[in-house]
């Protein structure tokens, strides 16, 4: 049955069909070798941002994959995206026939809501779409001149350092051989989300919690970086423009493996994590460091 011709429950549609889509789309792309975070023939991955034109942030993980997946799928070359209410504040429309790409999110009130987002080229005007977008970007941390190589196939640490490539703009690679690990790791998960809620192995995480995972992994890789490069996470308006950041980088080059962890929380100065804001200084536990 498809929800979209045949209507079904709004719980049905939330608990099943949008977490069963995300699964197959990501399962056909391990099964055609692609995917947003998957390396080339050289173990170079390509960093691939996209913003939440409503917030100027990068999507957080469990949005951001699957809409890099539908990126890639209808061939958009914009990093934007907006819901239909985000776009007709900005006195545009999208076009007939468009498919946005789902999502669930919760009210106040803990009752669970979907949405869409639409890319730029959606729209009925995409170059103002692009640059209504682009003036309201965060100033957030950037790292372009940092190299980071993944040492892990854990899900956790390979999508959390994704995601923190994404969100700072670090160059990012992996030996394919962790990779082609990383797939068989999820490959169960991705078959589980594919089932019906009731037949599911409740004992496997959900693509769900992985991503969630992943993104409070991204937030500790960041912040170690933010501390080892003098700069703040907290966001920095651009006072114009044109305005660049001002960045001091030492070009250096580690693997995720050799990062201190912090204390998990949520994305801190970008997705506020209140516990992360009160503990941060009192609890950090960290892995051997090295800086090659």
């Amino acid at each position: 049955t498809n929800p979209l011709e045949n209507p079904v429950s709004k719980n049905e549609f939330n608990g099943f069909w949008i977490p069963r889509h995300n699964a197959k789309v990501m399962k056909q792309g391990f099964e055609n070798n692609k995917a947003p975070f998957l390396p080339d023939a050289s173990g170079n991955i390509k960093v691939d941002p996209i913003y939440n034109s409503a917030t100027g942030y990068c999507l957080p993980a469990n949005r951001l994959i699957p809409v890099q997946f539908a990126k890639m799928e209808n061939g958009f070359n914009s990093n934007f995206v907006g819901t239909r209410t985000t776009i007709g504040s900005m006195d545009n429309n999208i076009k007939e026939n468009e498919k946005g790409v789902f999502y669930n999110f919760k009210d106040e009130q803990g009752e669970i809501h979907t949405a869409s987002l639409f890319f730029a080229e959606q729209t009925q005007n995409p170059e103002d779409f692009i640059q209504k977008s682009q003036e309201r970007l965060k100033g957030t941390v950037q790292f372009p001149d940092v190299s980071m190589a993944i040492a892990s196939s854990e899900p956790k640490e390979y999508l959390g350092s994704y995601i923190a490539a994404c969100r700072t703009g670090m160059k990012l690679s992996v030996d394919p051989q962790i990779a082609s690990e990383l797939k068989t790791k999820l490959m169960p998960v991705l078959e589980n989300d594919f089932k019906k809620p009731e037949e599911r192995n409740k004992a496997l995480p959900s693509l769900s919690n992985v991503l969630f995972d992943a993104d409070k992994r991204s937030t500790e890789i960041i912040r170690t970086l933010s501390q080892e490069n003098g700069q703040s996470m907290q966001p920095k308006q651009k006072k114009t423009q044109s305005q660049d950041m001002e960045m001091c980088l030492s070009q250096h080059k580690r693997t995720i493996a050799d990062i201190p962890l912090c204390l998990p929380g949520g994305n801190y100065g970008i997705l506020s994590d209140r516990l992360a804001r009160r503990f941060f200084f009192k609890q950090r536990s960290y892995l051997r460091r090295v800086l090659l």
